[in-house]
């Protein structure tokens, strides 16, 4: 009768327990060697009986073998597990991940700064450039408010002489012909 099924029950059993902890009252193998002959009819394994076939250089079971021997190293009692499981969440909670330094050679991190110099420079000369194009855009603005209320002052001087200019004419009119009469 092949052992593997009896190998198979063990193996999800340990697996179950690294999680939840094994159940107080519950006798579990601390070593390879102890869980050669361990029984637990409570949870229906039998055991294997040999240690030739609780070998991790076995060639038919060594590596579930491996596998039930790293379970084992791995098995607490429930209360222990449930006691580092809230360890782990108050310091989750305490304390936040610390980011891991990344070290770099005096190389990289010189040739990291002239890049970024580089880019930084860049990208002050386009800023800059920017910069002075609408300085010139403003210049120019202002260069032809200036024009225009200059031509438009001088047209209201303009205005107000040919209206001087226009009464002038317009009383000469009347005194010569005396048919015309002065409105203003």
């Amino acid at each position: 009768m092949s052992k593997m099924t009896e190998f198979e029950k063990i193996r999800d059993l340990f697996k179950k327990w690294v999680e939840t902890g094994v159940p107080a009252g519950v006798d579990f193998p601390r070593t390879q060697t102890e869980a050669v002959g361990w029984k637990c009819e409570r949870f229906d394994i039998v055991g294997v009986g040999s240690k030739s076939y609780f070998k991790t250089t076995s060639p038919d079971y060594g590596r579930i073998v491996t596998e039930i021997k790293a379970l084992i190293a791995e098995l607490k009692p429930e209360s222990e597990v449930r006691r580092l499981a809230r360890q782990r969440s108050e310091k989750a909670e305490v304390d936040p991940p610390v980011e891991k330094r990344e070290y770099k050679t005096q190389k990289a991190r010189r040739h990291a700064a002239e890049d970024k110099a580089a880019s930084l420079q860049a990208e002050n000369t386009s800023l800059l450039s920017q910069l002075q194009e609408k300085l010139d855009e403003l210049a120019a603005k202002r260069l032809s408010i200036k024009m225009e209320r200059e031509i438009a002052e001088r047209l209201r001087r303009d205005v107000a002489q040919l209206e001087v200019d226009n009464a002038r004419l317009t009383r000469m009119l009347a005194a010569r012909s005396g048919v015309l009469h002065v409105v203003e």
